[in-house]
């Protein structure tokens, strides 16, 4: 069985200045197996609009994600979010699902920093 998730894109990320910052998406389900996007340059919220293929070669029932803002040449990441949404149940069938993004605050306190937007289809072999 395979995953396919689309990144759509993010939400409640860019801040329409002048200044453009690059972003990714690092996505799992098993940590030995994580799929990342093309790195996407804008001063908005990000659209990736790119599919990941995640083989399902364990059981897995969550979908990982972690968005990131890198520089150019992708050698540096400043981690900015990270959601999970559990995986379809039902094969051969697309669910749109739009995820909170949240980080930790110094106070130790959980925010909501962001939003993703992916379509997640489980597909058999």
């Amino acid at each position: 069985m395979d995953l396919f998730v689309m990144v759509v894109g993010a939400s409640g990320i860019g801040d329409g200045g002048d200044k453009k910052y690059n972003y990714k998406v690092v996505a799992w389900t098993n940590e030995d197996d994580r799929r990342q996007t093309k790195i996407v340059t804008t001063n908005a919220d990000p659209e990736f609009r790119e599919v990941l293929h995640l083989p399902q070669n364990k059981a897995a029932s969550f979908l990982n994600l972690e968005f990131f803002s890198v520089n150019s040449a992708d050698t540096d990441a400043f981690f900015c979010g990270r959601a999970n949404t559990a995986l379809p149940m039902k094969t051969n069938a697309n669910v749109y699902r739009k995820v909170k993004l949240e980080n930790l605050e110094t106070s130790g306190n959980i925010v909501t920093v962001g939003y993703l937007e992916v379509y997640l289809g489980l597909e058999t072999g």
